[in-house]
């Protein structure tokens, strides 16, 4: 039941912190779902990003620690801005994540600047697979781009550097 979920806590490697000590970022993260959108008589679902300074966590992607893509999502311009500095961040820095009590650290390996505004429904769904599922471990971070526009998906993946499990609290 939902009271006994709850008393149990939040769920091993359920992202609940990100910090990136390159960008000063240390934001709390939050798990989201989607949305259905009506365009064109289809049915699309379209991800929720946190109205505050909180990174999303998409409900259906990978738990920290385990082989998949743990994706995170989070404004850029508005509602604090959580993600505002992702595009300052380059191949080989760090981002640390934590669950209820385990750190886990990532190394940035590829930062991706896609156009998305304006484009077919082909080219959106190709974008959209940088948020698919992986058979390895990696984490992605969806923010818009740029700061005034927002035509682009910023899309930064960072996989475990060779020590990542180390014991702590948040």
């Amino acid at each position: 039941t939902l009271a006994e979920a709850l008393e149990q806590g939040p769920r091993p490697g359920k992202p609940v912190r990100i910090v990136i000590p390159d960008i000063d970022l240390d934001a709390p993260v939050e798990e989201i779902g989607v949305t259905a959108v009506q365009s064109g008589g289809q049915t699309y679902y379209q991800w929720l990003v946190p109205d505050a300074f909180i990174a999303g966590w998409h409900d259906n992607s990978a738990l920290l620690g385990q082989p998949g893509n743990t994706v995170l999502n989070g404004h850029h311009n508005i509602y604090g801005e959580v993600f505002r500095d992702v595009i300052d961040l380059d191949k080989g820095d760090e981002i640390i994540l934590y669950d209820a009590d385990q750190t886990y650290t990532y190394q940035v390996t590829d930062i991706q600047i896609l156009l998305e505004r304006g484009q077919p429904l082909a080219v959106r769904l190709e974008n959209a697979q940088w948020i698919a599922p992986t058979e390895d471990e990696r984490i992605t971070i969806v923010t818009c781009w740029p700061y005034t526009d927002n035509s682009h998906r910023l899309v930064v993946v960072a996989k475990p550097m060779a020590t990542a499990k180390v014991s702590g609290n948040p």
